[in-house]
């Protein structure tokens, strides 16, 4: 794993989202799990080898982020939205998807359960291990339940999906105005060091970058509706930004396939019918123009 200072840990380079722990003086405490099952038994040695693993902090409610939890023997922390979603999964069915992510998997998933959060916040949380104080603070942007963890006395942030860095961003469930504006309070943050959802490690030098990547899709869909597009014909040929970053570890092959998810959720945001049923976002605020 990539050490970032003397307590941070992160791994940026297996497949699903970036992972990491913080040693503190009272054991340790993880951001986020690895999707694939044979990866969360590698990281749970790593973790051993430091001591007991006290809290795992989720930062959204993706499987990508939270299908490792399974796998620890810890409580875990997320936005309440995280939880209902992750309780709400239908566990056959996201058990058989990661079994087909390589030949170790079905076997540990056997008899799988997830480790839902038993400690949830809405608006921040503040958490204190030892002599480290983790701060969690909701930025709904990526998904209506994202979260950013900063290690204070460390001067890291995890950003979440809020930050795909240098690889391809997925707006499949985004309200692109409060990921925008997620992006000015992850601006305002006293943290210098960011590990994003995806891609390497930054800092807030890339904000911009982002920005910019979000801006130009809501437009790119908006000029579909302006010109009367339907639905199914703006998903069918808004493909231009297929080739502007590669895919993240392990996930060849899928830009198409994003492309078309993020096309019909930006569709559906700009034209009213959003956020869809499936998100749960009874209680999200929700911008006036979209």
């Amino acid at each position: 794993m990539q050490q970032l200072t003397s307590n941070v840990f992160v791994e940026t380079e297996a497949r699903g989202c970036d992972f990491g722990f913080v040693t503190t003086s009272d054991g340790i405490v993880m951001i986020d799990s690895p999707h694939k099952p044979s990866t969360a038994m590698w990281l749970k040695a790593e973790i051993e080898k430091r001591g007991q693993l006290r809290y795992i902090i989720n930062t959204e409610p993706h499987g990508d982020h939270w299908t490792g939890n399974a796998f620890f023997d810890a409580p875990v922390i997320a936005h309440e939205g995280v939880r209902t979603r992750i309780l709400n999964t239908d566990m056959a069915d996201h058990t058989a998807r990661v079994g087909t992510f390589g030949p170790e998997e079905p076997a540990l998933l056997e008899g799988y359960r997830p480790n839902a959060p038993v400690i949830t916040f809405q608006d921040s949380m503040t958490l204190h291990v030892g002599d480290h104080t983790f701060e969690m603070v909701h930025m709904p942007g990526h998904t209506l339940y994202q979260a950013s963890v900063s290690v204070k006395e460390e001067g890291v942030v995890f950003t979440s999906d809020n930050i795909f860095h240098k690889v391809q961003t997925w707006l499949h469930e985004a309200n692109p105005d409060l990921w925008l504006d997620a992006l000015e309070s992850l601006r305002k943050l006293d943290e210098e060091i960011f590990v994003p959802g995806h891609g390497d490690v930054c800092d807030k030098g890339y904000l911009d970058e982002q920005g910019s990547f979000i801006l130009e899709w809501k437009e790119y869909v908006r000029d579909a509706v302006d010109r009367g597009m339907s639905r199914d014909e703006a998903v069918a040929s808004l493909t231009r930004l297929t080739d502007r970053y590669p895919m993240d570890v392990e996930q060849e092959g899928l830009a198409p396939m994003v492309m078309r998810i993020s096309a019909a959720n930006l569709y559906d945001y700009l034209t009213g019918d959003w956020p869809p049923p499936s998100m749960g976002a009874v209680a999200t605020r929700l911008p006036d123009d979209r």
